[in-house]
């Protein structure tokens, strides 16, 4: 999603991220996590429009044949989804659908917190699969390196998924990353540092500080 949006992001950001993408491609591992926090519900996102019953239990509440989009012949898209449908033409998009926790808890946040520690049923779990998962990828590759920004979470903090180990990073925007952030305070500290950049002697620092620290 970050590089999505490269235009907006700081230069330094953008080659951080552009490299770890290149990594990524070259290893043909590319991976966008998006947890929706409110719950939604499938059988309205994707639509068994083809099934009877569908609209015999749902009366009130189900997604009318006429609007959905078809994609096999018996599920369909809702409307507000028809963004996805190319990407489903090119065979891109894939759907797991009936798909649940074996843990038969009825309480949100606790279905939530197992959802992103992948240990459903077990409260005491301290890190996110998603962090194990970097970690597992880490112990399979001896000598990758990664840049600062390989887990990057959009948002005022890092969530569940990814809490563990293996360094993360949280941001609001990625148009408002910058050193200090956006409190005026931290701008003599940006400006100090470009100061000792400039006035540096080596070639190399002052170069690299010069292009970390441009808008």
């Amino acid at each position: 999603m970050a590089v999505v949006g490269t235009s907006a992001i700081p230069s330094f950001l953008t080659r951080s991220v552009m490299a770890q993408t290149t990594t990524a491609q070259a290893q043909g591992k590319k991976l966008v996590v998006i947890f929706q926090r409110g719950a939604a519900d499938g059988l309205s996102i994707v639509v068994p429009y083809r099934e009877a019953n569908y609209y015999a239990v749902r009366p009130t509440i189900n997604i009318a044949q006429k609007e959905v989009i078809d994609l096999d012949g018996f599920f369909g898209l809702h409307p507000a989804m028809l963004p996805l449908k190319p990407l489903w033409d090119q065979g891109h998009l894939a759907i797991v659908h009936a798909t649940g926790s074996p843990d038969p808890t009825r309480s949100h946040f606790d279905a939530q917190d197992f959802m992103e520690s992948g240990t459903p049923g077990l409260k005491a779990t301290t890190d996110g699969w998603l962090n194990r998962a970097l970690a597992a990828e880490d112990a399979a590759c001896k000598h990758c390196n990664h840049t600062s920004f390989r887990a990057v979470a959009l948002g005022s903090q890092v969530p569940r998924t990814l809490q563990g180990k293996i360094p993360a990073v949280a941001i609001d925007s990625v148009k408002d990353f910058s050193v200090g952030g956006q409190n005026p305070a931290a701008a003599p500290i940006a400006a100090g540092f470009q100061s000792m950049y400039a006035d540096t002697v080596n070639t190399v620092l002052h170069g690299t500080g010069t292009e970390t620290l441009k808008p």
